[in-house]
């Protein structure tokens, strides 16, 4: 009597021991890296070659050298573009190339070489920033992150007293154009423009040209040359433009049962909590499932999913609009969520890929189950009756 006592729960132990081990599977298998767009705008003035002093334009271009171009670094990722200007009395685009592999910024290390031969004069800060912007927007397309780094030694000099008084007065109407167009501009929070500047004497200058591009504006303090570190003040601008998204840790979706026979569509939410960093509204997302070619019967191997988020949650609809066409068995395949073209290049989704399932019920599947299910309540129910009879029963001697 006292083993037959144990035996419905032994049994109901097994039952979910072997459920919870058959839904178990891999996590996540990669996460999804989005793209900069970075441009560097390096003053070539004489200045920044001064006898006596530290050759600044040797420090800045090595310092990109070594510690931002360094693939070991790991500041740019694939698929980032490095566009290079210089400025003196002219701002010239340098070099342009989309990272693929280590030969695409070849040209970039050359002309970064090349640039320490040059000497010019002057100091166009504000045509080199218009120049930097219009060159971004013709990639906006596939770019919404840009980054662009002035580093000067000195004030804003556009022009000389030795000029010629119209070409005096036409430099100073085009340098007052620029700061109307960077302050424009300047209300753009996705516009990010970082004025490093290398000599106390300049930071005035520096922070009037930052309050006139206002949200798009930062300074950075690259005055100390002992400290001086492109790779940890590039590093902390790419942590801020390459916003996070954490989603709660999982290690598979399961879409549920799809049932044998079904008059409506299949549908199934799933909501997943989140985590946003850096990010004032809720980040826009999409997903798409690739579901694995040895499925049990053909189904579309890209499969979009509806996904709906708020700042702390996220929401798929998972939607099966013939699944009564389905043959039986288990679907397998991955969910890779992407950011949606109004944050391309702006969010980073960690995980961005999940193992999904969904089952399909055949014929007995579907009526086994049942039939079990109510077998197993029946007994747990006809046994609990048992007891609280036995326990009325009166006692024999």
């Amino acid at each position: 009597m006292h083993q037959k006592k144990y035996i419905m729960p032994i049994f109901t132990f097994i039952i979910f021991t072997c459920f919870f081990c058959f839904i178990s599977g891999d996590c996540w298998s990669r996460n999804y890296s989005p793209n900069v767009h970075w441009l560097f705008c390096i003053d070539t003035s004489g200045s920044m070659k001064t006898k006596g002093h530290m050759d600044l334009l040797k420090l800045i271009t090595e310092k990109i050298t070594n510690e931002f171009i360094d693939v070991n670094k790991n500041i740019i990722k694939t698929g980032d573009r490095i566009t290079i200007f210089s400025f003196d009395e002219e701002v010239r685009l340098e070099a342009t190339s989309l990272y693929q592999t280590e030969n695409d910024i070849l040209p970039i290390r050359d002309k970064l070489i090349d640039m320490n031969k040059r000497k010019g004069n002057l100091t166009f800060i504000s045509e080199a920033i218009v120049r930097a912007i219009d060159f971004k927007n013709k990639y906006s397309r596939f770019f919404h992150t840009n980054a662009i780094y002035v580093f000067t030694d000195g004030k804003s000099e556009p022009y000389s007293a030795k000029w010629p008084k119209h070409r005096i007065e036409a430099r100073k109407k085009k340098n007052t154009e620029n700061f109307r167009k960077i302050s424009v501009l300047g209300k753009d929070p996705g516009l990010n423009v970082w004025l490093g500047v290398l000599k106390w004497q300049a930071f005035n200058d520096a922070k009037s040209l930052v309050e006139n591009m206002g949200k798009g504006g930062h300074l950075v303090d690259l005055t100390d040359f002992n400290r001086l570190s492109l790779e940890k003040a590039l590093g902390n601008f790419a942590q801020t433009v390459r916003s996070i998204v954490k989603l709660s840790e999982m290690k598979d979706m399961d879409f549920g049962t799809i049932p044998y026979k079904s008059s409506q569509p299949y549908q199934k939410n799933l909501t997943l909590s989140i985590q946003t960093d850096k990010i004032n509204e809720p980040p826009s997302i999409i997903g798409r499932i690739n579901f694995d070619p040895d499925n049990p019967s053909e189904i579309a191997q890209e499969y979009p999913l509806e996904i709906k988020t708020s700042e702390n949650k996220m929401v798929l609809n998972f939607k099966m609009a013939k699944s009564n066409e389905l043959k039986p068995g288990t679907y397998r395949g991955k969910l890779d969520l992407f950011p949606s073209e109004v944050h391309f290049g702006t969010l980073v989704i960690e995980p961005s890929q999940f193992n999904v399932e969904f089952n399909k019920s055949g014929f007995l599947s579907f009526y086994v189950w049942r039939a079990l299910i109510l077998s197993v309540i029946g007994f747990l129910l006809l046994f609990y009756l048992i007891s609280q009879i036995k326990r009325k029963m009166p006692i024999r001697v």
